[in-house]
Protein backbone atom coordinates (compact mmCIF):
# COMPACT_ATOMS: atom_id res chain seq x y z
CA UNK A 1 0.00 0.00 0.00
CA UNK A 2 2.48 2.59 -1.23
CA UNK A 3 0.63 4.31 -4.08
CA UNK A 4 -3.15 4.30 -4.25
CA UNK A 5 -6.21 6.08 -5.57
CA UNK A 6 -9.74 6.36 -4.19
CA UNK A 7 -12.61 4.91 -6.23
CA UNK A 8 -15.26 7.28 -4.92
CA UNK A 9 -18.84 7.02 -6.06
CA UNK A 10 -18.74 3.33 -7.03
CA UNK A 11 -20.19 1.78 -3.87
CA UNK A 12 -20.53 5.04 -1.97
CA UNK A 13 -18.30 7.90 -0.93
CA UNK A 14 -19.83 10.47 -3.24
CA UNK A 15 -22.72 8.59 -4.79
CA UNK A 16 -25.88 6.86 -3.71
CA UNK A 17 -26.74 4.75 -6.76
CA UNK A 18 -26.67 1.04 -5.96
CA UNK A 19 -28.45 -0.22 -9.06
CA UNK A 20 -26.79 -3.08 -10.91
CA UNK A 21 -26.39 -0.82 -13.94
CA UNK A 22 -24.34 1.69 -11.93
CA UNK A 23 -22.31 -0.88 -9.97
CA UNK A 24 -21.34 -2.67 -13.17
CA UNK A 25 -20.41 0.45 -15.17
CA UNK A 26 -19.08 3.11 -12.77
CA UNK A 27 -15.65 1.47 -12.60
CA UNK A 28 -14.83 -1.23 -15.13
CA UNK A 29 -12.04 -3.71 -15.74
CA UNK A 30 -10.58 -1.20 -18.17
CA UNK A 31 -10.34 1.34 -15.33
CA UNK A 32 -8.72 -1.16 -12.98
CA UNK A 33 -6.18 -2.25 -15.58
CA UNK A 34 -5.48 1.39 -16.37
CA UNK A 35 -4.90 2.17 -12.67
CA UNK A 36 -2.52 -0.76 -12.34
CA UNK A 37 -0.78 0.17 -15.59
CA UNK A 38 -0.14 3.70 -14.33
CA UNK A 39 1.84 2.25 -11.44
CA UNK A 40 -0.61 2.21 -8.55
CA UNK A 41 -0.44 -0.80 -6.24
CA UNK A 42 -3.76 -0.39 -4.41
CA UNK A 43 -7.15 1.24 -4.52
CA UNK A 44 -9.32 2.48 -1.68
CA UNK A 45 -12.89 1.33 -2.15
CA UNK A 46 -15.41 3.44 -0.18
CA UNK A 47 -18.47 1.35 0.71
CA UNK A 48 -21.67 2.85 2.08
CA UNK A 49 -23.03 0.13 4.41
CA UNK A 50 -26.64 1.35 4.49
CA UNK A 51 -27.78 -0.87 1.55
CA UNK A 52 -26.25 -3.82 3.43
CA UNK A 53 -27.15 -3.32 7.09
CA UNK A 54 -29.12 -0.60 8.84
CA UNK A 55 -29.66 -0.17 12.57
CA UNK A 56 -28.17 -3.59 13.23
CA UNK A 57 -30.46 -5.43 10.79
CA UNK A 58 -29.47 -6.78 7.38
CA UNK A 59 -31.34 -4.86 4.68
CA UNK A 60 -33.70 -6.69 2.35
CA UNK A 61 -31.97 -7.06 -1.00
CA UNK A 62 -28.51 -6.67 0.52
CA UNK A 63 -27.35 -9.95 -1.01
CA UNK A 64 -27.51 -8.36 -4.46
CA UNK A 65 -25.24 -5.50 -3.36
CA UNK A 66 -22.88 -7.89 -1.57
CA UNK A 67 -22.66 -10.03 -4.71
CA UNK A 68 -21.69 -6.97 -6.75
CA UNK A 69 -19.21 -5.89 -4.07
CA UNK A 70 -17.58 -9.33 -4.03
CA UNK A 71 -17.32 -9.22 -7.80
CA UNK A 72 -15.68 -5.78 -7.63
CA UNK A 73 -13.10 -6.96 -5.09
CA UNK A 74 -12.33 -10.05 -7.16
CA UNK A 75 -11.83 -7.88 -10.26
CA UNK A 76 -9.53 -5.51 -8.36
CA UNK A 77 -7.41 -8.40 -7.10
CA UNK A 78 -7.30 -9.99 -10.55
CA UNK A 79 -5.60 -6.86 -11.96
CA UNK A 80 -2.79 -7.16 -9.40
CA UNK A 81 -4.04 -4.37 -7.14
CA UNK A 82 -4.65 -4.56 -3.40
CA UNK A 83 -7.81 -3.03 -1.95
CA UNK A 84 -8.64 -1.02 1.16
CA UNK A 85 -12.36 -1.67 1.78
CA UNK A 86 -13.48 1.41 3.73
CA UNK A 87 -16.82 1.73 5.52
CA UNK A 88 -17.95 5.09 4.15
CA UNK A 89 -21.53 5.90 5.20
CA UNK A 90 -23.53 8.69 3.61
CA UNK A 91 -26.40 8.39 6.10
CA UNK A 92 -26.81 8.69 9.84
CA UNK A 93 -24.37 5.94 10.89
CA UNK A 94 -21.87 8.44 12.27
CA UNK A 95 -24.48 10.50 14.10
CA UNK A 96 -25.82 7.38 15.79
CA UNK A 97 -22.37 6.71 17.25
CA UNK A 98 -23.32 9.29 19.88
CA UNK A 99 -25.71 6.71 21.33
CA UNK A 100 -25.02 3.32 22.87
CA UNK A 101 -27.50 1.68 20.50
CA UNK A 102 -25.71 3.23 17.54
CA UNK A 103 -22.36 1.90 18.76
CA UNK A 104 -23.84 -1.57 19.30
CA UNK A 105 -25.24 -1.54 15.77
CA UNK A 106 -21.90 -0.37 14.32
CA UNK A 107 -20.07 -3.20 16.07
CA UNK A 108 -22.67 -5.66 14.74
CA UNK A 109 -22.14 -4.26 11.24
CA UNK A 110 -18.43 -4.93 11.42
CA UNK A 111 -18.86 -8.40 12.88
CA UNK A 112 -21.06 -9.18 9.86
CA UNK A 113 -18.70 -7.55 7.32
CA UNK A 114 -15.60 -9.19 8.77
CA UNK A 115 -17.26 -12.59 8.55
CA UNK A 116 -18.28 -11.88 4.96
CA UNK A 117 -14.83 -10.61 3.85
CA UNK A 118 -12.90 -13.36 5.65
CA UNK A 119 -12.89 -15.42 2.44
CA UNK A 120 -10.68 -12.92 0.58
CA UNK A 121 -6.88 -12.93 0.35
CA UNK A 122 -5.68 -11.41 3.62
CA UNK A 123 -2.42 -10.20 2.02
CA UNK A 124 -4.26 -7.92 -0.41
CA UNK A 125 -7.62 -7.01 1.17
CA UNK A 126 -7.61 -4.53 4.06
CA UNK A 127 -10.54 -3.58 6.29
CA UNK A 128 -10.91 0.13 7.16
CA UNK A 129 -13.15 0.68 10.16
CA UNK A 130 -14.69 4.06 9.30
CA UNK A 131 -13.98 7.02 7.08
CA UNK A 132 -13.77 10.29 9.04
CA UNK A 133 -15.79 9.21 12.10
CA UNK A 134 -16.98 12.75 12.98
CA UNK A 135 -17.03 11.73 16.65
CA UNK A 136 -15.93 14.96 18.31
CA UNK A 137 -14.76 13.31 21.53
CA UNK A 138 -11.57 11.61 20.33
CA UNK A 139 -11.45 9.44 23.45
CA UNK A 140 -14.98 8.18 22.85
CA UNK A 141 -13.99 7.31 19.29
CA UNK A 142 -10.89 5.47 20.54
CA UNK A 143 -13.14 3.31 22.72
CA UNK A 144 -15.55 2.61 19.86
CA UNK A 145 -12.68 1.71 17.56
CA UNK A 146 -11.09 -0.63 20.11
CA UNK A 147 -14.38 -2.42 20.65
CA UNK A 148 -14.88 -2.73 16.88
CA UNK A 149 -11.44 -4.25 16.33
CA UNK A 150 -12.13 -6.79 19.08
CA UNK A 151 -15.41 -7.71 17.38
CA UNK A 152 -13.65 -8.17 14.04
CA UNK A 153 -11.12 -10.47 15.67
CA UNK A 154 -13.87 -12.76 16.97
CA UNK A 155 -14.50 -13.81 13.37
CA UNK A 156 -11.34 -12.88 11.46
CA UNK A 157 -7.76 -13.03 12.76
CA UNK A 158 -6.04 -12.72 9.38
CA UNK A 159 -7.02 -9.48 7.68
CA UNK A 160 -5.19 -6.26 8.44
CA UNK A 161 -7.42 -3.59 9.97
CA UNK A 162 -7.04 0.12 9.14
CA UNK A 163 -7.75 2.41 12.10
CA UNK A 164 -8.02 6.20 12.26
CA UNK A 165 -8.33 9.14 14.61
CA UNK A 166 -11.65 10.78 15.48
CA UNK A 167 -13.44 13.75 13.97
CA UNK A 168 -12.18 14.15 10.37
CA UNK A 169 -9.21 11.74 10.47
CA UNK A 170 -6.79 14.65 10.25
CA UNK A 171 -3.14 14.66 11.26
CA UNK A 172 -3.97 16.28 14.60
CA UNK A 173 -6.53 13.54 15.35
CA UNK A 174 -3.93 10.86 14.56
CA UNK A 175 -1.53 12.46 17.02
CA UNK A 176 -4.17 12.20 19.77
CA UNK A 177 -4.78 8.50 19.12
CA UNK A 178 -3.22 5.60 20.97
CA UNK A 179 -2.96 2.33 19.04
CA UNK A 180 -5.48 -0.43 19.63
CA UNK A 181 -4.28 -3.67 21.21
CA UNK A 182 -3.88 -5.45 17.90
CA UNK A 183 -0.60 -6.05 16.09
CA UNK A 184 -2.19 -6.37 12.64
CA UNK A 185 -3.38 -2.78 12.29
CA UNK A 186 -2.38 0.12 10.04
CA UNK A 187 -3.18 3.72 11.04
CA UNK A 188 -4.37 6.27 8.53
CA UNK A 189 -4.87 10.02 8.35
CA UNK A 190 -6.11 12.46 5.71
CA UNK A 191 -4.24 15.53 4.52
CA UNK A 192 -5.78 18.50 2.71
CA UNK A 193 -3.86 21.41 4.19
CA UNK A 194 -4.03 24.32 3.56
CA UNK A 195 -7.80 24.27 3.02
CA UNK A 196 -8.13 27.74 1.42
CA UNK A 197 -6.17 26.29 -1.47
CA UNK A 198 -7.33 22.65 -1.60
CA UNK A 199 -11.03 23.41 -1.09
CA UNK A 200 -11.38 26.73 -2.89
CA UNK A 201 -14.87 27.06 -4.32
CA UNK A 202 -16.20 23.99 -2.48
CA UNK A 203 -19.90 24.14 -1.65
CA UNK A 204 -19.66 21.99 1.51
CA UNK A 205 -17.68 22.35 4.72
CA UNK A 206 -16.55 25.83 5.78
CA UNK A 207 -18.60 28.69 4.38
CA UNK A 208 -15.53 30.82 3.55
CA UNK A 209 -14.41 28.35 0.86
CA UNK A 210 -17.16 29.71 -1.39
CA UNK A 211 -15.32 33.04 -1.64
CA UNK A 212 -12.11 31.54 -2.98
CA UNK A 213 -11.14 31.03 -6.60
CA UNK A 214 -7.91 31.18 -8.61
CA UNK A 215 -5.91 30.88 -5.37
CA UNK A 216 -2.34 29.96 -6.32
CA UNK A 217 0.10 27.55 -4.72
CA UNK A 218 2.61 28.45 -3.51
CA UNK A 219 1.53 31.91 -2.45
CA UNK A 220 2.91 35.00 -0.77
CA UNK A 221 1.13 37.84 0.97
CA UNK A 222 2.64 40.37 -1.45
CA UNK A 223 1.43 38.45 -4.52
CA UNK A 224 -2.07 37.97 -3.12
CA UNK A 225 -2.89 41.43 -1.74
CA UNK A 226 -5.28 42.24 -4.58
CA UNK A 227 -7.14 38.95 -4.19
CA UNK A 228 -7.30 39.37 -0.42
CA UNK A 229 -9.12 42.64 -0.61
CA UNK A 230 -11.58 41.36 -3.17
CA UNK A 231 -12.96 38.93 -0.56
CA UNK A 232 -15.96 40.67 1.07
CA UNK A 233 -16.30 38.43 4.12
CA UNK A 234 -13.92 39.33 6.97
CA UNK A 235 -13.42 35.79 8.30
CA UNK A 236 -12.88 34.45 4.79
CA UNK A 237 -10.39 37.24 4.11
CA UNK A 238 -8.57 36.52 7.38
CA UNK A 239 -8.32 32.78 6.62
CA UNK A 240 -6.98 33.59 3.16
CA UNK A 241 -4.46 35.97 4.72
CA UNK A 242 -3.23 33.17 7.00
CA UNK A 243 -2.74 30.96 3.96
CA UNK A 244 -0.96 33.68 1.95
CA UNK A 245 1.32 34.49 4.87
CA UNK A 246 1.90 30.87 5.89
CA UNK A 247 4.92 30.00 3.76
CA UNK A 248 3.38 26.81 2.40
CA UNK A 249 5.80 24.79 0.28
CA UNK A 250 7.31 21.31 0.08
CA UNK A 251 9.53 21.97 3.10
CA UNK A 252 6.47 22.99 5.15
CA UNK A 253 4.71 19.78 4.19
CA UNK A 254 7.71 17.66 5.13
CA UNK A 255 7.93 19.28 8.55
CA UNK A 256 4.22 18.81 9.25
CA UNK A 257 3.98 15.27 7.91
CA UNK A 258 7.07 14.27 9.88
CA UNK A 259 4.82 14.32 12.95
CA UNK A 260 2.83 11.40 11.48
CA UNK A 261 5.97 9.46 10.65
CA UNK A 262 7.37 10.04 14.14
CA UNK A 263 4.05 9.04 15.76
CA UNK A 264 4.24 5.71 13.96
CA UNK A 265 7.91 5.16 14.79
CA UNK A 266 7.43 5.86 18.47
CA UNK A 267 4.61 3.33 18.68
CA UNK A 268 6.06 0.77 16.28
CA UNK A 269 3.05 0.87 13.95
CA UNK A 270 2.67 1.56 10.20
CA UNK A 271 1.05 4.80 9.05
CA UNK A 272 -0.50 5.70 5.69
CA UNK A 273 -2.25 8.76 4.26
CA UNK A 274 -5.16 7.31 2.31
CA UNK A 275 -6.71 10.65 1.32
CA UNK A 276 -5.02 13.75 -0.07
CA UNK A 277 -5.99 15.94 -2.98
CA UNK A 278 -7.19 19.32 -4.24
CA UNK A 279 -10.62 20.31 -5.55
CA UNK A 280 -10.19 21.33 -9.16
CA UNK A 281 -13.25 23.47 -9.96
CA UNK A 282 -11.69 26.81 -8.98
CA UNK A 283 -8.00 26.00 -8.50
CA UNK A 284 -5.41 26.99 -11.13
CA UNK A 285 -4.39 23.74 -12.82
CA UNK A 286 -0.66 24.36 -12.53
CA UNK A 287 -0.95 25.20 -8.84
CA UNK A 288 -2.98 22.06 -8.18
CA UNK A 289 -0.33 19.99 -9.94
CA UNK A 290 2.44 21.56 -7.83
CA UNK A 291 0.52 20.98 -4.57
CA UNK A 292 -0.09 17.30 -5.39
CA UNK A 293 3.55 16.81 -6.36
CA UNK A 294 4.86 18.46 -3.17
CA UNK A 295 2.59 16.53 -0.82
CA UNK A 296 3.22 13.22 -2.59
CA UNK A 297 6.98 13.78 -2.56
CA UNK A 298 6.92 14.68 1.13
CA UNK A 299 4.95 11.55 2.02
CA UNK A 300 7.33 9.34 0.07
CA UNK A 301 10.42 10.89 1.61
CA UNK A 302 8.95 10.04 5.02
CA UNK A 303 8.13 6.47 3.85
CA UNK A 304 4.37 7.04 4.25
CA UNK A 305 2.14 5.23 1.75
CA UNK A 306 -0.58 7.33 0.12
CA UNK A 307 -3.84 7.29 -1.82
CA UNK A 308 -5.00 10.28 -3.86
CA UNK A 309 -8.59 11.46 -3.58
CA UNK A 310 -9.89 10.61 -6.11
CA UNK A 311 -10.06 8.78 -9.47
CA UNK A 312 -12.94 10.27 -11.45
CA UNK A 313 -14.67 12.71 -9.10
CA UNK A 314 -14.20 16.44 -8.60
CA UNK A 315 -10.69 15.92 -7.18
CA UNK A 316 -10.00 13.62 -10.12
CA UNK A 317 -7.00 11.84 -11.53
CA UNK A 318 -8.76 11.53 -14.90
CA UNK A 319 -9.64 14.42 -17.16
CA UNK A 320 -12.75 16.36 -16.25
CA UNK A 321 -15.92 15.08 -17.94
CA UNK A 322 -13.97 12.29 -19.63
CA UNK A 323 -16.54 9.56 -20.25
CA UNK A 324 -13.81 7.01 -20.96
CA UNK A 325 -11.69 8.14 -17.97
CA UNK A 326 -8.60 9.39 -19.78
CA UNK A 327 -5.88 10.17 -17.18
CA UNK A 328 -4.76 13.76 -16.70
CA UNK A 329 -1.08 13.49 -17.63
CA UNK A 330 -0.04 16.42 -15.43
CA UNK A 331 -1.55 14.77 -12.34
CA UNK A 332 -0.09 11.39 -13.26
CA UNK A 333 3.35 12.99 -13.41
CA UNK A 334 2.73 14.91 -10.16
CA UNK A 335 2.16 11.53 -8.53
CA UNK A 336 5.54 10.34 -9.76
CA UNK A 337 3.91 7.93 -12.23
CA UNK A 338 3.99 7.58 -16.01
CA UNK A 339 1.31 7.53 -18.67
CA UNK A 340 0.87 4.14 -20.39
CA UNK A 341 2.51 5.39 -23.60
CA UNK A 342 5.58 6.35 -21.58
CA UNK A 343 5.89 2.88 -20.05
CA UNK A 344 4.93 0.86 -23.12
CA UNK A 345 1.89 -0.49 -21.27
CA UNK A 346 -1.49 -0.94 -22.91
CA UNK A 347 -5.01 -1.34 -21.53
Amino acid sequence: MQRGVNLSGWFGGGGGDFSDAHLQSSITNRDLNQIHGLGFDYVRLPVDPTPIMKNGVQVEGSERVLTQLDKAIEEILATGLSVDVAVFPNGDVKQRLQTQRGVDDFVSLWRFLASHFAKFDADHVFLEILNEPEVQDVYRWAGIQTRTVRAIRTVDHRHTVIATGGRWSGLDELLQLEPVSDNNTIYTFHFYEPYPFTHQGATWGSSEWLYYKDIPYPATYEAMQTQLYQVPDEIARYQLFLYANGGWNEETFQRKLAFAAEWGRERGVPVICNEFGAYRDKAPADSRTRWIADVRTSLEQLHIGWAMWDYSGNFGLVQRDSADHVPDASIVHALGLKMPAETGASN
